[in-house]
Order: C-alpha cells, then structure tokens, then sequence
C-alpha cells in the first residue's frame, strides 16, 4: 500500500517531467525591458517631427523662390526706372536717395515751365510745336503754389531768327533754339524756351520739364486712375466728337457714344480718358461746355495736373519708392528735365504735404480780371495782351500782386512819380526800380515845379496811413516824407516822389 507522502511526490517528479518552469525576471532584466521600451517610444514619436520637417522645408523653398522672383522683378523695375530715370534727370539717378534744397528766385520761389507736346507720334504735323505750356510757381518754405497756362497761339518776340521769322506764336518757338535729337540739344531748346517764357513774364524760372501726349495717359494709368472735377460754362458738362473713333475699343466707355464726354462734377477718369479730356478743343462736329477752345483746354489741364497730384499723394505713391520707380519707369522717353535727380525726393514730399487748397489757379481770361484777348496778326489769329502787342505790363504786375504778394503789395499803396528836375526820362526810371522793388506807382508824370534835393517824399492822407509804403519809400530814397504836395494831380494815389537833380554819373 502506498503512502499519502510517496503519492505526492511521485506527482510532482511526473510534473517536472512534463511541464516547463515559470522563471521570475531578474532586476537587470527588468531595467533593460524598460530601457527597449522607452527607445522604442521614442522612435515612434520621432517619426512625426520629420514629416513637419519636411512640410517646413517645403514652405522655406517655396519662400525663397518667391522672395528671389520678387527680387528680380524689384531688379528689372529698378534697371528700367534707371535707364529711364538716367534720361530725364540730370545728375546721377543715385541722387535719388538724396533730399536737396529746390533753387529759387530772388523772392524764394521755384519756378517751373511745363512744356506739352506731341513729339512721341512720328509723321505728325506739328509734332514738335508745344501746344500745351503752363508754368508752375512753388514756394518750398510756405508749401503753396501757383499755376497759369501760356496760350499757345500768343504772339511774341522771338529775340532771334526762326523759320517763321523774328516773331510768331508762342509755340512755334521751341525747336527754333536747336532743332537737334541730341541730349545736349534738348537741353539747349529747355533753355532757350524758359528763357523766353521768363522775359516775357518777368519771373526767374529755373527749371523746364518737357512732356508728350502718352505721359498723362501712362501716369494716370500708373495711379489707378484719377477723379477730374469738371468745370465747364454748360450744364450738360463737356462733350468733343472729335475722340469718338476710340469708342471702337472702349464700348463700355461710350454709354452714348462719345469718347471725351462727361458731366460737371467729379468724373472717374482712366489715362486714355484724362488724354482725351486735356486735348479737347470743342473742334468735333458735336460739342459743348469747350467755350474759348484753348483757353476751355488749358483750364482741363491744370484740372487734370491737380487730380493727378491728388490721386499720387491720397494712394501713397508720392510716400512709396518702388511707386515713384514706378512711376518713372512709365514715363521712360516721354519727359525729359532739367531737374536734378537730388531735388525728386524734396518735390514728392513737397507734393505729398500740400493741400488741394494751398494750389491756385490763375487765368488771364477770366471776366473780371482780363488780361488777354483774341486778335490778328496779318492774316493769322493770334492771342495778344490787352494792353496791346507785346505789351506785358499788366500780366506782369497781375503776377507780381498774386504770386509774389508780400505784406507792402497788399497793403494796396497807390504812388505816383513826377520829375521835378531831374535828367529827361527819370521819373519812369525811378518808378520801374520802385515797381521792382514791390511798390504799385500808378502814375508817371512831371512836377509842376522843381526841387532842388535828389528827392521828396508827399504823404496823401493821414499820418498812420500806408505805413509799410512809406517805410518802404524812405529806405529806397534815403529822404523822411512830408506832408502835403505842393501839387494836385488827377490820379488817385497815396503817396507822390518827386525826382530833382541828380548827380552826375
């Protein structure tokens, strides 16, 4: 019989000879699972990073590709802007990065010729006549600014000989100083005509710009179109027939089938648009709101020069170097000046800071200011002073009392100068300098007796009257003023000089 003990043993030897042991891990062991799992974690989390890796290097390449493209286009526009820029200005283009001072007359005035023609259309008839002529008058310190247009048919001296003679229209005058292609004659018919311009005026211009018809289009076009507020003496606004071929490709710009037509008010204007508008004359078969012809012309184009300037500074391109290159790079062959490339920044920020209000327009022709009229000259129309041909005096004077208003031309003193003893033709010598000088003498004449001083001063009115005309008067003549005249004259003045002897020279 067998024992409970050797039953139970005998169980377990039979187990061990069937069955494998379980075995505990060591601690090593232990310690390096964890290790293997812990690598193996972190493998599966450095999978993701290499797909961001790859995205982010993706967008890097996609980055630098646009930046090198954005590069060489910055570079096309700048070498063009260049090209063009090294042709209209003078000095190094370099200068751009430059601010310099504007040069000024004696007053502290800039002054500038603008000089408009179609020299751009080869073939054409007239090409080279400068139809459209306006001078602009700007004053850096006060930021204000003047403008008036020179009619082109007025009659002039030349001063020199031209193919039409010693004397002709204004307009005819430009090509007759050089009638070259090279730069250096260009400058040479910038010179001659400012010079012409400034003789005739009586202003110091020292500066020219020549433009041709595809720069108001081109920078019109460059700002993304102007708003022009027409101002015409019809209330239909203006209407030329002579531009309604363009409508061929423009329909939708001719919702009645006229090209240069608009209402009185503001009028969105594209390049073509603002070209057509400046040009029209009231010449087309239908027309209206153009009265006057030229001088209806030259009025749109200061309205077009102020829009433009209005569109250049509200869009920031006056602010924007890469829109000035812009800008300049458009224009290419069609302006040239005599404007340094150092003086560019002064006149945009001088542009960006002024006001619509602070630019004044003048006119010759206006009804209660007419200085200008229509007449003949042999068997040609022409447009001369009022005063008579070639007689300036009273455009100058306009000018000088507007543009060059100081406190003594508006305090309004009257002065009259007479010759009491002085050499034949004294008192109009002596009022010419004091006309210079800012003083308004209305009239010359001669003492009905002499003085025996170099010079006397009479007071009209009371003592604390015209006080800068009299302080004035006194510095000029070295002598204290007195009271009454000894004599009346029919003129109504505030002041009277008289000329005695004068030294001998």
């Amino acid at each position: 019989m067998t024992s409970q003990k050797e039953v139970t043993t005998s169980r377990a030897l039979h187990a061990d000879a069937t069955e494998t042991p379980v075995r505990q891990p060591s601690v090593v062991e232990d310690i390096n699972g964890s290790l293997r799992a812990i690598d193996e974690d972190a493998s599966k989390h450095q999978k993701k990073p290499k797909k961001h890796r790859k995205k982010r290097g993706k967008l890097k390449t996609v980055i630098l590709v646009i930046g090198l493209l954005l590069l060489a286009a910055l570079g096309v526009l700048f070498y063009r802007a260049w090209a063009a820029g090294g042709k209209m200005f003078g000095g190094n283009l370099l200068g751009i990065f430059q601010q310099q001072e504007l040069k000024m007359d004696e007053f502290g005035r800039s002054n500038v010729l603008v000089l408009g023609s179609t020299d751009d259309m080869a073939g054409r008839d007239g090409a080279t006549l400068t139809d459209s002529m306006m001078v602009i008058s700007v004053d850096q310190k006060k930021k204000d600014a003047y403008m008036f247009s020179i009619p082109r048919d007025l009659w002039v001296k030349y001063g020199q000989a031209c193919f039409t003679g010693y004397e002709g229209k204004i307009n005819a005058f430009y090509t007759c100083a050089d009638d070259g292609e090279s730069k250096e004659a260009e400058t040479a018919r910038m010179d001659a005509t400012k010079k012409l311009v400034g003789d005739i005026f009586g202003m110091d211009i020292q500066y020219v710009v020549h433009v041709n018809t595809v720069v108001i289009r081109d920078g019109v076009n460059a700002v993304g179109g102007i708003t022009v507020n027409v101002e015409s003496d019809d209330e239909r606004g203006v209407l030329d027939s002579t531009f309604d071929d363009m409508c061929k490709d423009a329909p939708n710009l001719c919702p009645n089938g006229h090209f240069m037509q608009f209402k009185n008010g503001p009028n969105n204007m594209n390049g073509d648009q603002a070209m057509t508008f400046s040009q029209a004359r009231g010449m087309g078969a239908l027309n209206y709101g153009l009265t006057g012809s030229n001088f209806a012309r030259e009025k749109n184009q200061q309205l077009v020069l102020m829009a433009l300037k209005e569109k250049a500074t509200s869009s920031g391109t006056l602010t924007d170097f890469s829109k000035v290159l812009s800008l300049i790079d458009a224009m290419g062959d069609n302006l040239r000046t005599n404007i340094d490339a150092k003086e560019i920044q002064t006149i945009m920020k001088l542009a960006a800071d002024m006001e619509q209000t602070d630019i004044h327009q003048l006119s010759f022709v206006d009804e209660d200011n007419m200085l200008m009229t229509t007449g003949a000259v042999g068997t040609q129309s022409v447009v001369q002073p009022v005063a008579g041909l070639h007689d300036y005096s009273q455009i100058r004077k306009y000018l000088k009392d507007t543009i060059y208003a100081t406190p003594l031309s508006k305090e309004g003193a009257k002065v009259a100068v007479l010759n009491g003893g002085g050499p034949v033709g004294a008192a109009q010598t002596k009022a010419d300098e004091l006309a210079e000088k800012g003083l308004n003498v209305v009239y010359v004449g001669n003492a009905t007796q002499d003085i025996t001083a170099r010079y006397a001063i009479y007071r009209l009115g009371s003592t604390e009257s015209m006080p800068l005309a009299r302080a004035k008067l006194e510095e000029l003549l070295s002598v204290q003023t007195n009271g009454q005249p000894p004599q009346e004259i029919a003129e109504e003045v505030d002041y009277i000089v008289v000329i005695g002897p004068q030294p001998q020279q």
